[in-house]
């Protein structure tokens, strides 16, 4: 049986695992898979999106997730949202900065 302490201490490892993986991690929920993406830049926002229904406004809402997808290499999960079209300003804007 745990005591008081080790559920403490546990609880502190399981916490700041779940923000460094919130920090640096996009959680994506697409149509077949979820996904793990590493964000552009390290920084605190929302960690989950479900792209299945996103549309050319969601994704125009999210530029970070959607530059981050096409760093990744993942770019059909673009595609699986129909959004074919903005991969090319996507890959773009990522030569423009530098990676």
């Amino acid at each position: 049986m745990m005591t008081r302490l080790s559920s403490f201490i546990l609880g502190i490892i399981v916490g700041a695992a779940g923000l460094y993986v919130s920090e640096n991690y996009y959680v994506i929920r697409s149509k077949e898979t979820v996904n793990l993406i590493p964000k552009v830049a390290s920084k605190f926002e929302m960690p989950y999106y479900d792209i299945r229904k996103f549309t050319s406004s969601d994704w125009q809402a999210h530029p970070s997730l959607a530059l981050a997808i096409v760093q990744s290499k993942k770019e059909g999960l673009l595609v699986e949202s129909g959004l074919s079209g903005m991969q090319s300003q996507l890959e773009g804007l990522l030569r423009s900065f530098g990676k």
